[in-house]
């Protein structure tokens, strides 16, 4: 559930939410993200949105809305996302994000955690440090212990990740933590 939930949407809040959700203002945008992350009753609506919105802010909100909703279905989705260098690298972070909050309701060795896997030890190698942050955040939540030692390998890097407040060696370091706490 999201930290943002107060309670729940009125008919007219959540069509609202969704109509600002795919304008092109960010100061629309990040509000209307914000309440929907709270109301897991519009992912069947925010999916399909993903199809047809071009514009990063908008693509950004929706899975950050459908990151709080937990719900698999959007799991490959944002796996693809990931994936597609052609997406805006804050787009591909977000989706990092999502995998990360979701990665607990999904098994090793199942197709799914491979795919997202795959995608998230690609992006570590991906030239923006928003993707690169975001899978490392996302390893960190995976609880499969055979990252930590790709994830410390990136520990040493002092690389400051803008709008963060960490480095991706700092990063990496969490990631550690999350990966092994209770673990030893």
């Amino acid at each position: 559930m999201s930290p943002n939930e107060k309670e729940p949407l009125s008919e007219a809040q959540r069509e609202s939410a969704l109509e600002a959700i795919v304008g092109s203002d960010r100061a629309t945008i990040d509000p209307a993200a914000k309440l929907l992350s709270g109301d897991p009753t519009t992912t069947d609506r925010l999916i399909p949105l993903l199809d047809t919105v071009s514009s990063a802010d908008a693509r950004q909100g929706i899975l950050y809305a459908l990151s709080w909703h937990g719900d698999l279905r959007a799991w490959e989705l944002m796996v693809r996302i990931l994936a597609n260098p052609q997406e805006d690298p804050v787009v591909r972070g977000q989706a990092a994000e999502g995998i990360a909050y979701m990665f607990s309701q999904v098994r090793p060795g199942t197709a799914r955690f491979e795919s997202a896997a795959k995608a998230l030890l690609s992006a570590l190698k991906d030239p923006s440090l928003e993707v690169r942050f975001g899978a490392i955040f996302a390893l960190g939540e995976s609880n499969h212990l055979p990252f930590v030692p790709v994830l410390e390998a990136l520990v040493n890097d002092q690389t400051p990740v803008p709008g963060w407040g960490e480095t991706i060696g700092e990063k990496a370091a969490a990631a550690i933590e999350s990966l092994t706490w209770g673990k030893t």
